[in-house]
């Protein structure tokens, strides 16, 4: 039983994806996932690379502080030593050249390449293909009488099946329906978006963003006094955004 709705589900996930020549079976959606791990392993490859940078420019910054720890204990001492002035001066010509070209390094230049290469070549779901998943998922949401949090929590009929979304999940999802006109969804997964954020150790959007989207979904849909308190707690963290002193 839980098979069959999972199953359909995923089905009509497919169904409603934009880019039909592409997104046609879930074999394909598969080869997304081939996608990400490509791209996982550049992702690490990269974060390596900046660490290796950061970890050498650590030891310079170490060397340096230690000098000047030495040399600041007696000034006057430390620099009429003939070997002391010589090492001082070397620090800030050479020794500080190597540092200038290791910060200007640009390791991120042959990783974007890489990345532009796998988009060329690799399978990429478009910003299209995102609102199709995104209708599919809020007309299941609606079939099926899904719960919002229910469904944030990854649970589909009662039943966990994946990880629970991000505050930034959720406020995609609602920033989708937005574009689409639909206020209904805007508003129940901006809501959502809202009070996960509020749980989020690090938070995953900011939530002046929710509130803008929130506030906006809200007064289309017709409850204007709580689309103006919503106003005003977006005015509280952004005094002068524009959009909401003019709703004001």
């Amino acid at each position: 039983m839980h098979t069959h709705f999972l199953t359909a589900f995923l089905l009509s996930l497919v169904a409603h994806l934009v880019n039909s020549e592409v997104f046609t079976a879930l074999a394909e959606l598969e080869e997304l996932l081939n996608t990400e791990a490509v791209l996982i392993h550049t992702l690490e490859n990269y974060i390596r690379a900046e660490e290796q940078k950061i970890d050498l420019l650590k030891r310079y910054a170490d060397i340096y502080q230690r000098q000047h720890d030495k040399a600041t204990e007696d000034v006057q001492m430390y620099i009429s030593n003939p070997i002391n002035a010589y090492t001082l001066v070397k620090r800030l010509t050479t020794d500080w050249k190597q540092v200038e070209a290791l910060m200007g390094t640009d390791i991120s230049t042959d990783y974007m390449a890489n990345i532009t290469y796998f988009k060329e070549t690799m399978k990429f779901p478009t910003d299209e293909d995102l609102n199709g998943a995104a209708v599919a998922l809020t007309r299941l949401q609606d079939t099926y009488r899904l719960d919002t949090s229910s469904l944030a929590r990854g649970e589909l009929n009662g039943i966990k099946y994946s990880s629970e979304l991000s505050a930034a999940d959720c406020f995609e999802l609602g920033r989708q329906s937005y574009n689409n006109g639909d206020f209904y969804h805007t508003q129940l997964w901006m809501r959502e978006a809202d009070a996960r954020l509020k749980r989020e150790a690090n938070e995953t959007v900011d939530r002046s963003d929710i509130l803008e989207y929130l506030a906006f979904s809200t007064y289309k849909q017709g409850n204007i006094p709580l689309a103006l308190d919503l106003t005003n707690k977006l005015l509280e963290i952004l005094p002068k955004h524009q959009r909401a002193l003019g709703n004001k």
